[in-house]
């Protein structure tokens, strides 16, 4: 069988665990395609294309989780991830479970779990599809961004702050928990918008609908920037909107089996030791 590797580009450990997968995945007749740039660079793993790949694998932090959906998307290949970072909601394994790991992926015994997409639809602009979120922020240090919602095409309100996540039940972990949102089941299909540090008494998370269509138009004074799951998209001048929705593709990730959403809250973010 054939998987793809992305791998994290600057950290030594994460090529140490490569070159120990590559080890293991050749005793079991794994043969290991570069995915990125990185992997490529490794002796033993392949240039050819992931159309022949069964599974991505990951081996780094949430950020090295995000490139490889960006790589797996288009094909539909699901997503595994061997978690070398400090938290990794989204990365599976741990260092400890290699071997057996590759056990099962040489025995294609995985399940996957489907999560639901975000699309930023720039007017005028790209339409980018992301797993975690979409920031619409400021680019002036000492400015707030002034964006005006519409949900489903009818003016909702208008917010002065330093910006506004909209992310996904699998994003809300990220920045929109760090911005003050709740950590939601990764299964459940919603919307979360979270203004950042709003110039407002009012500053609660609202989650809508996934079929909801939230629209943010920058203020007329100065341009705010978008990022969808960190990548930088560009600007939005004053007068220009950006659309954003559930997306039209699906997020494929392969599970062990071992890890539940309530018991990975308790492990992540020190809950099981209250």
């Amino acid at each position: 069988m054939n998987i793809g590797l992305v791998l994290h580009p600057e950290r030594a450990r994460a090529t140490e665990v490569a070159v120990e997968v590559l080890a293991g995945a050749a005793r079991r007749g794994i043969r290991v395609l570069a995915a990125d740039p990185e992997a490529a660079q490794l002796p033993g793993v392949s240039s050819a294309g992931l159309e022949t790949a069964e599974l991505v694998l990951s081996i780094g932090g949430d950020g090295t989780m995000l490139e490889a959906v960006k790589r797996a998307l288009p094909l539909g290949l699901p997503i595994l991830g061997i978690n070398l970072g400090q938290v990794g909601f989204l990365a599976e394994v741990e260092e400890s479970h290699i071997e057996e790991t590759l056990d099962r992926i040489a025995e294609r015994r995985w399940e996957v779990e489907e999560r639901m997409t975000l699309k930023a639809e720039i007017e005028d602009g790209p339409i980018v599809h992301g797993l975690n979120d979409i920031v619409i922020s400021k680019r002036m240090v000492n400015r707030l961004a002034t964006l005006t919602v519409t949900v489903d095409g009818e003016p909702f309100r208008t917010y002065r702050a330093d910006g506004i996540v909209v992310a996904s039940a699998t994003g809300s972990t990220a920045y929109s928990f760090s911005a003050g949102g709740p950590a939601v089941d990764p299964r459940l299909r919603a919307l979360l918008m979270t203004a950042v540090a709003p110039h407002s008494l009012f500053s609660r998370t609202l989650i809508f609908e996934a079929e909801r269509v939230l629209s943010f138009l920058a203020g007329s004074d100065r341009p705010v920037g978008v990022e969808v799951d960190a990548t930088d998209l560009g600007e939005l001048r004053p007068g220009q909107s950006v659309r954003v929705t559930a997306g039209d593709l699906t997020v494929r990730f392969a599970t062990m089996g071992g890890r539940r959403f309530p018991h990975t809250l308790q492990h992540k973010l020190g809950l099981d030791g209250d």
